[in-house]
């Protein structure tokens, strides 16, 4: 018998919205050599230029296998003659959105981020664009299927074709976007929108921005003065961003965790897991801070604490927002993710703006806020879009408006909680859970189990409408899993499979915490019955299961 050839391109790691796996078993070497290479096609096609005249944005995470994938990618592009801007060199780091925006800076094609995003230090991949948009979850795809092609008879050579590879220091350009965000608001937003509609450039947009800057008083360009404001960046890549621009704005910031360090050796940089916020709520009380920020591994999800110790979540950041966002813009569309609280459908409508609730997943949000011309966006997991920041998802950014809005509030409540005033709204809605994350033992499974137990909440509310509704598009389509309406608990119930891991998403909501206890009950005793989902996994399963007769 012949010898089996061993496969490079492991299938799993191609996601919906990006490229992730184990690093150091399934990124192999050549794993992203292909990958580099399935990217050029990709841009090829999509760009319509051969792949000599692209120009590519590069950086990397804080990871320890973050170099070797960069250079392995980057090396398989310039191998093609694409021109590599590299946005962290050597030991440099960059974040997600640090990368959006160099896209956008340098009028690119295309741009990479090679990130773990909020996963477990072993995990890594690459978020890739085509132009300055996300890759849709068709071209993932589509990178796939070139991979596996270009994987028959692959052998790595040296190529006669070199691009260039051109490294840059984007740090002072986009902070100077940001303070320009903060400082001229409307200003700034027909500067950047013009840029975004081909009406001029970025560069340029800055560069007026930079001007009309100069002129104002040293007071008004520092808009954050007397806030006091903890930051982790949980050994991330924002401690080398956030803070030192947010102390230029005035603000007084203490830090937690700057370092860049891939062994994360404080708490793992994901602010929608409450046990990671404990150092920064310790802070927050310390320093008697009117904020507490938290952002993950690059930069991409925002998080946040209040002087009270309440864990504020990108759906509450959102809705924070909301309001203000209506105010500089009437009756404006605002999309927000499935998973979100019907808290901020409420509250969008409350103040004549109009919601619209829409798949999970980055790329999703950010095509219909495309579609729809939205001027904002948010995922409960942390994630909020601006139009005016080309739709990036960009927890500095986010914070920044964040940091604005509570400042200017403070001018009017002396209280150092002035962010627990604000949250007191959104609270009082609704009781539901967190985002519930159940592990199955393969992503195969996860499909499988997932599978079941969705047929089995729409053939329950097929047979019984007066009791279960399910929740659809205007056409009448699940929007992302099934969302079932629990009518005599007043709430609702979600499942979903998650498109990076081999877990299963549940959230439940409800008016009251009777209702709630009783949607928890009835979607925990359906998933007992498989036993290849882990219900042991999560603290607040277990105690959900342990009610279950």
């Amino acid at each position: 018998m012949g010898k089996v050839k061993k496969m490079i391109v492991d299938k799993t790691a191609y996601r919906a919205n990006d490229i992730r796996g184990i690093a150091d078993t399934q990124l192999s070497d050549d794993f992203c050599t292909l990958a580099g290479l399935a990217y050029v096609e990709l841009l090829r096609k999509h760009r319509g230029k051969e792949p000599q005249e692209l120009r590519v944005v590069v950086g990397k995470d804080v990871r320890n296998s973050s170099p070797r994938l960069k250079t392995v990618f980057a090396d398989a592009l310039i191998s093609r003659g694409v021109h590599v801007i590299d946005i962290a060199p050597v030991e440099k780091v960059s974040s997600t959105p640090l990368m959006y925006f160099a896209t956008w800076l340098f009028n690119a094609d295309g741009g990479v981020e090679v990130t773990g995003s909020h996963l477990d230090k072993e995990w890594n991949g690459f978020k890739p664009c085509v132009g300055t948009e996300s890759a849709t979850e068709d071209q993932i795809r589509e990178m796939l299927q070139t991979a596996k092609q270009l994987e028959e008879g692959f052998k790595p050579h040296v190529s006669s074709v070199k691009g260039e590879l051109e490294v840059v220091d984007l740090l002072p350009d986009y902070h100077a976007m940001i303070v320009a965000n903060v400082v001229l608001r409307e200003r700034w937003e027909e500067l950047a929108l013009d840029a975004l509609a081909g009406k001029s450039s970025l560069r340029a947009a800055l560069a007026i921005a930079e001007q009309e800057l100069e002129k104002l008083p040293a007071a008004k360009r520092a808009p954050l003065t007397g806030l006091r404001i903890v930051y982790d960046a949980g050994n991330g890549t924002t401690g080398v961003i956030a803070p030192q621009l947010f102390r230029d704005l005035g603000a007084e910031v203490f830090e937690l965790y700057s370092e860049p360090d891939g062994n994360f050796p404080n708490h793992l940089p994901d602010p929608t897991i409450p046990r990671f916020l404990d150092d920064l709520h310790a802070e927050v009380a310390r320093k008697d801070a009117h904020i507490g920020l938290a952002s993950d591994c690059d930069g991409d999800r925002a998080g946040a604490i209040s002087p009270t110790g309440k864990m504020i979540i990108g759906e509450q950041i959102l809705a924070l927002l909301c309001k203000h966002v209506l105010k500089e813009h009437h009756h404006a569309k605002i999309v927000y993710d499935t998973k979100c609280s019907d808290a901020i459908r409420e509250i969008i409508i409350e103040n004549e703006g109009v919601p619209v609730e829409w798949k999970t997943g980055f790329s999703f949000i950010k095509s219909k806020m495309e579609e729809l011309n939205a001027v904002a966006g948010g995922e409960m997991s942390g994630h909020v879009y601006f139009a005016k920041n080309n739709r990036a998802d960009d927890a500095v950014f986010a914070f920044s408006e964040l940091l604005l809005l509570t400042a200017k509030e403070s001018e009017t409540k002396s209280d150092v909680k002035v962010v627990d005033v604000l949250l007191e709204d959104f609270l009082k809605r609704y009781v539901n859970t967190p985002e519930i994350r159940i592990p199955v033992v393969s992503d195969e499974e996860k499909g499988r189990v997932c599978d079941a137990v969705e047929d089995y909440y729409r053939e329950l509310a097929a047979s019984n409408p007066v009791l279960y509704k399910r929740r659809t598009d205007e056409r009448g389509n699940d929007i992302d899993g099934v969302k079932i309406e629990f009518v005599k608990e007043n709430g609702w119930a979600l499942v979903r499979h998650s498109n990076t891991s081999p877990v299963i998403i549940l959230r439940m909501e409800a008016r009251h915490e009777e209702g709630l206890r009783k949607i928890e009950e009835h979607v925990l005793s359906k998933f007992a019955e498989f036993k290849t989902v882990d219900l042991n996994a999560d603290d607040y399963v277990r105690a959900i299961m342990e009610r279950v007769p």
